[in-house]
């Protein structure tokens, strides 16, 4: 089968640059031919001994019929905004990695086409779909509500067929758009080697009986940082001896230093930007004693950075909020997203799992095998393979 995908590259925008990297091996041997299309930007981010062709995807349309299917591994981010030309004249494949993609379209009525935003909200919603835009568009109305106004569904139904990597995905893309062909595929992780906590305490220079709490990803409110600053604030105060290590760069206008100082925390929590090594970042995983990952508001996104916490062996703690409330309940301890205290609610949480160090080592345990059961890469390209080749069967019975 001759896939092209259609990628971003450069990893310090989007975690989908991840997912490609761990994806593109496996799916290259699962398919056979594959070519990947980027931003003419981001090209220079392609590995240099790749076994596939990395192209602009400018190259694309004159390339399109070479290709059984055309996958688009689609984000709400801007990362994603240069396959915005592409995703109606060249259709394929949509992998949504967020199941709201209302400000990609927002942000293409700032490139130019706004009728995108208008249909995207009428196909689905009507008239109430354009009455919100128009208050949106003037500042009329603060926040969107998830899962309101996805957005998704419009290139969804416009697309030959749809993955999603969560039952909460599938279940909710396919009750707002049943005519797209909605599938169900994990994402894929890799395992990282297991390496010794102790050792990587030291390769850091963090004291090995200091609880290390980490953070990674991409920072923005979402991912509740002040709540996050709040919790180890109070455990501080308790006199626990902790260190909280943000690590991911900034993509808001939210700073964390600032604070940071502002709580006098400046002893305790310290913030990498991103970390492009992933040897070094390996090394983080392994020493950390428990993961933080808060969602809220949630998007509708995949727990990427979540998931490869827990196949290094981390026991982290979530909000058992949509995709998140699918991981399991041994590998992770989830905290209801609407807690009225929600700072109290995670500094207990901390607390327990600094108290337990069973627990701690049965939660990573737990969560090394779920992610080795379920989202081994070569198995997740099968099943791209498996979906790809539906798609164009049918196709092709359709156009006997």
């Amino acid at each position: 089968m001759r896939l092209a995908v259609a990628t971003p590259l450069d990893p310090r925008t989007t975690g989908v640059a991840d997912y490609s990297r761990d994806l593109l091996p496996h799916l290259f041997r699962a398919a056979g031919q594959v070519e990947v299309f980027t931003a003419a930007a981001d090209l220079a981010f392609a590995p240099a001994n790749a076994e596939w062709p990395y192209l602009s995807i400018t190259q694309l349309p004159a390339r399109a019929d070479h290709f059984d299917l055309i996958i688009y591994q689609m984000g709400n981010s801007p990362a994603h905004d240069f396959m915005a030309p592409y995703l109606l004249t060249c259709p394929g494949l949509l992998v949504l990695h967020d199941l709201s993609l209302h400000f990609f379209f927002i942000r293409q009525i700032q490139a130019g086409s706004p009728a995108w935003y208008w249909r995207a909200l009428s196909f689905t919603y009507g008239l109430e779909g354009t009455d919100f835009g128009r208050h949106y568009l003037q500042g009329e109305v603060g926040e969107v509500a998830y899962p309101q106004y996805l957005l998704s569904e419009w290139l969804a139904a416009r697309s030959p067929g749809v993955i999603v990597h969560s039952r909460h995905g599938l279940n909710l893309l396919s009750a707002r758009c049943p005519a797209a062909k909605v599938m169900q595929v994990p994402m894929p992780i890799p395992l990282p080697p297991l390496s010794s906590k102790v050792e990587a305490k030291r390769q850091l220079a963090v004291a090995e009986e200091k609880y290390l709490i980490v953070v990674f990803g991409v920072l923005n409110e979402s991912k509740q940082p002040l709540v996050i600053l709040d919790a180890v604030r109070q455990l501080v105060t308790t006199g626990l001896d902790l260190q909280a290590v943000f690590i991911g760069g900034e993509n808001s206008e939210f700073r964390l230093y600032l604070e940071v100082e502002r709580r006098g925390l400046g002893a305790y929590v310290s913030q990498l930007d991103f970390v492009e090594d992933l040897a070094i970042v390996n090394v983080w995983l392994a020493a950390a004693d428990v993961a933080i990952s808060l969602r809220a508001p949630y998007w509708g996104e995949t727990p990427s950075s979540t998931l490869r916490v827990m196949a290094a062996g981390t026991p982290a703690i979530v909000n058992a909020v949509g995709a998140f409330n699918e991981l399991p309940d041994a590998a992770c301890i989830k905290l209801a997203p609407d807690d009225s205290d929600p700072t109290l609610a995670l500094s207990q949480a901390l607390r327990t799992l600094h108290d337990q160090p069973q627990q701690r080592w049965d939660m990573a345990e737990a969560a090394r095998r779920y992610v080795a059961e379920l989202h081994d890469p070569a198995h997740v390209a099968r099943r791209y393979a498996a979906a790809a080749t539906s798609l164009v069967d049918s196709h092709v019975t359709l156009n006997r």
